[in-house]
C-alpha cells in the first residue's frame, strides 16, 4: 500500500482548525476552559496553529476519572486546546486511516456504526450454523506504542505528521509502552485502525464463511464448529504474538440459540435486546429525569436525549419496551413543562 505524503499542510490550514474547534465546542460550551477559550477565539486558534506548526503542542495533562456504563472504565479528556489538535489532525487523517479497512469493520467509520453491524450480523445468523464471538481483554489500556507506531509508518510518510501522531501517542500509558486514553478522540481511530491487519488476516488466511468487527468485538461464523476451534487457535496465536494482546474466553454458539452482539440478542427470527441493555436504558432515563429535575439540563436538552436513547435501541423487537419508555419521557415532560 503507497505511503500518504502531503498531510502536514492540511492539517495546519487555518480553515482546517477552524471546523477542528467547531467539532471541539459541541456539547462542551458549558465548561470553564471553553468559556475561557472563547473569549478570544481568533487570537487562540492562531496560538493553536503556531503550536502545530512548531511541533510544540506539549500533550497530556490529561483529566480522569470513573464511569460505570456498561462497565467500569477510566476516561481520560485532554484539554481543550488539545481536543481542537486532535480534531484538526484526524479531519485531514482519518482517510488514511479508513484505507485498509475492511468493508465489515464497523466502528469510527462513516456510514457505519452498531446498526448497520448489527443488521449485518442478523443476515449471517440466518445464514450459518454456528458462530465464534471473541473480544479483546482491556484492550485500550492494552495497545502497544510500538507496534502502533510501525502501524502509522506503512500508511503516511510525512516526518512531522508522525511525530505529531507519536506526540499524542506517547502521552499517555497505562503500564510502560502501553495503553491509550479511552477519552481521546484519536483514540477511538488508533484503536480501530490497530486490528486492521488481524482482520485481513482472518478473512485471507482462515476465511470464516463470514466476519465482522465492532472495534475490538469480533464474530466469525462457519457451518463448523470443529473449524472455528481451529480459527480461534490461530487468530489466538496471532493476536498475542504479532499485537502483544490478549483475547478473553472465547463464546462458540449455535446462531439458532442467539449470538450476543453490541448490546443485541441476536436470533435468525429477529433482533431483541438483551436484559442487561435494557437495565442499561432504564438507567439512562433516570439520570435523564435526574438531570432535569434539578436544572441542570433544560427540557429541550432532556428531550433531545430521550429521542437518542430510544432511537438507540429501535433496531430491536422493543415495542412494548420503547412505548413505556416514550411514556415515561412524556410524563416527566410535561410534570416540568
Amino acid at each position: 500500500m503507497k505511503r500518504q505524503g502531503g498531510l502536514f499542510e492540511q492539517i495546519i490550514d487555518y480553515n482546517n482548525i477552524r471546523l477542528a474547534f467547531l467539532k471541539a465546542l459541541r456539547g462542551n460550551r458549558q465548561s470553564q476552559s471553553v468559556v475561557d477559550f472563547c473569549r478570544n477565539t481568533g487570537k487562540n486558534l492562531v496560538l493553536v496553529r503556531e503550536k502545530l506548526m512548531t511541533l510544540n503542542c506539549g500533550w497530556g495533562g490529561y483529566l480522569s476519572f470513573l464511569i460505570t456504563d456498561p462497565k467500569l472504565r477510566t476516561i481520560s479528556t485532554a484539554p481543550f486546546e488539545q481536543r481542537i489538535m486532535h480534531h484538526a489532525i484526524m479531519n485531514i487523517v482519518e482517510p488514511v486511516f479508513d484505507r485498509p479497512m475492511i468493508r465489515h469493520s464497523y466502528a469510527c467509520r462513516k456510514g457505519k456504526g452498531t446498526h448497520a453491524a448489527v443488521r449485518y450480523a442478523f443476515g449471517r445468523c440466518k445464514q450459518n450454523r454456528f458462530f465464534l464471538k471473541l473480544d479483546i481483554r482491556k484492550y485500550f489500556d492494552s495497545i502497544d506504542h510500538e507496534a502502533l507506531k510501525a502501524q502509522l509508518r506503512r500508511l503516511i510518510k510525512d516526518a512531522r505528521v508522525l511525530f505529531l501522531l507519536d506526540g499524542v501517542i506517547d502521552s499517555y500509558e497505562t503500564t510502560p509502552g502501553k495503553g491509550v486514553p479511552i477519552g481521546n478522540l484519536t483514540s477511538q481511530f488508533f484503536a480501530n485502525l490497530y486490528l486492521a491487519g488481524m482482520d485481513h488476516f482472518i478473512l485471507e488466511k482462515l476465511r470464516p464463511a463470514a466476519y465482522c468487527r465492532y472495534m475490538d468485538d469480533f464474530v466469525l461464523w462457519s457451518s463448523s464448529l470443529a473449524e472455528l476451534k481451529t480459527m480461534f487457535s490461530l487468530a489466538n496465536e496471532y493476536v498475542t504474538q504479532n499485537l502483544k494482546l490478549k483475547i478473553k474466553q472465547p463464546v462458540f454458539g449455535k446462531t439458532a440459540e442467539g449470538l450476543p452482539f453490541l448490546g443485541f440478542l441476536i436470533k435468525e427470527k429477529g433482533i431483541y435486546l438483551l436484559q442487561k441493555s435494557k437495565r442499561r436504558v432504564t438507567g439512562r432515563m433516570s439520570e435523564i429525569s435526574a438531570l432535569l429535575l434539578r436544572g441542570d439540563i433544560t427540557e429541550e436538552k432532556a428531550a433531545e436525549r430521550i429521542r437518542s436513547v430510544i432511537a438507540a435501541i429501535s433496531l430491536a423487537r422493543t415495542n412494548c419496551f420503547r412505548k413505556k419508555l416514550c411514556e415515561k419521557g412524556e410524563r416527566l415532560l410535561g410534570l416540568t413543562g
